[in-house]
């Protein structure tokens, strides 16, 4: 069970009993490190929903059951240890899949190097950049488990108030589970077809990559570089896994924010059936207590966000420093280097259509995080806010310039997480295709 799991159990039970024995834990003499301070702004956050709980029904979301089985696989092959700290032997075979990994990357770059023919050259290249980003991933995916499923635990696990908004959040979440599914599928039937297929009846490799025995001349040798493949894809194909989690990370918290759009425009409403008339001052109270409450979610997604985006800044500054490079390479093996329709022509159709769309997917869901931080300001006026005091008024008129400041996603001082960047790199892209076609005229 995760570490948010706890938490929300005690939420439930107890959290008002929680959160004080966590506040009279702390002394004066105390140092409130970033982890405690991020700890206590949770709880503070969890105090408050207790009391809209005695007028509203609670639902708390989980991580999603394709994400589980994800984590399960990673258990299941050593690649995430289940305890405190790693023992010894699940380090080394920690390390041995990392290393052996970097074999891929070894024989790629010194296959391209060694490359008389410049259509094989360039193919090689565009392989060895996406090498390098998967070492990256895989890298990430070995040596980051605790920040990986701290954010998992704190972004994915959460809840929401009304019935519809639930529904809502479900419906969102479920179409791109889909997708992943699709996207991890796509990805081994791909590596499948022309790693593992392919290979037994052409007795041919998709590349000649750089490796020290003579496959075309030895059947044992042959059959040694093929093992080698296999098991290199399969860590491949662990690798890609990074991207979803990435997307589901970044999708959950823009919805996040829309879900918490929905309940600012509700703000004052209680769910009592009739049974209990409030009175106009209890309703004010209701008003802005509600609107604590959205001021403390906004606040703490906004630090959560910034948490993601310092944890998958590295990668994504790769992704992006690469990705022109990439998708010309890729255009360019398609249009030049495969010669007729066979196997390797569906492989250069998905690696182009992997490039883009990933590229794509990260770039729209940073820009989905701003248009809906930016859409809470027109759900403060879409409540009830007319008819609150002024002390209330005034406290939404500076909620509101405060969401004025847009929240964009910036990776390494360079590049925004907008659809802006996803079309200058494709511009960039262009410009280099037609640099080499030009070249190759």
């Amino acid at each position: 069970m995760l570490k948010t799991d706890a938490v929300v159990n005690a939420t439930i039970s107890a959290p008002l009993r929680l959160y004080w024995a966590f506040r009279t834990s702390l002394t004066c003499e105390t140092k409130i490190t970033p982890v405690l301070h991020q700890r206590l702004t949770e709880l503070h956050i969890i105090k408050r929903r207790y009391a809209l709980n005695r007028l509203f029904a609670m639902h708390t979301i989980g991580i999603h059951k394709v994400m589980k089985q994800l984590i399960s696989l990673f258990y299941w092959m050593g690649i995430w240890y289940r305890g405190d700290v790693p023992t010894v032997r699940e380090t080394r075979i920690r390390t041995f899949y990392f290393c052996y990994f970097l074999l891929t990357n070894a024989s790629v770059i010194i296959g391209a190097i060694t490359s008389e023919n410049i259509d094989e050259s360039i193919f090689l290249v565009s392989e060895a950049i996406l090498s390098v980003i998967l070492s990256v991933k895989l890298w990430i995916l070995i040596w980051k488990q605790k920040e990986i499923l701290e954010l998992l635990d704190r972004i994915c696990v959460f809840s929401i108030r009304y019935d519809e908004d639930v529904a809502f959040f479900n419906k969102k979440l479920g179409k791109l589970m889909k997708f992943v599914v699709a996207f991890l599928l796509g990805a081994f039937v791909i590596c499948m077809a022309t790693i593992i297929v392919t290979p037994c009846f052409t007795r041919q490799f998709l590349v000649d990559i750089a490796f020290p025995l003579d496959y075309k001349n030895n059947d044992v040798a042959f059959w040694i570089q093929y093992v080698f493949l296999v098991t290199e894809m399969g860590l491949v194909s662990i690798s890609v896994a990074v991207t979803p989690i990435i997307w589901y990370l970044m999708y959950n918290c823009s919805l996040r924010y829309e879900v918490l759009g929905k309940e600012v425009e509700r703000m004052g409403r209680s769910i009592d059936n009739g049974k209990k008339k409030k009175s106009k001052k209890e309703k004010h109270q209701v008003f802005f207590q509600d609107l604590r409450v959205a001021i403390d979610t906004q606040l703490h997604l906004k630090e959560l966000i910034d948490e993601l985006a310092s944890f998958a800044s590295n990668l994504f500054l790769i992704k992006f420093g690469t990705s022109g490079m990439s998708i010309c390479g890729s255009v360019y093996s398609l249009a030049y280097y495969v010669s007729d329709v066979s196997v390797e022509t569906l492989y250069h159709i998905y690696t182009i259509f992997y490039y883009v769309f990933e590229l794509f997917m990260i770039t729209y869901f940073g820009n989905e995080i701003m248009l809906c931080n930016s859409r809470l300001s027109y759900s403060l006026f879409e409540s009830d806010w007319i008819e609150q005091p002024q002390l209330t008024q005034k406290c939404i008129i500076i909620f509101r310039e405060y969401l004025k400041q847009p929240q964009v996603l910036v990776i390494g001082k360079l590049y925004p997480l907008t659809l802006e960047s996803f079309t200058r790199i494709l511009n960039s892209a262009y410009s280099l295709f037609n640099i080499l076609k030009n070249t190759k005229q």
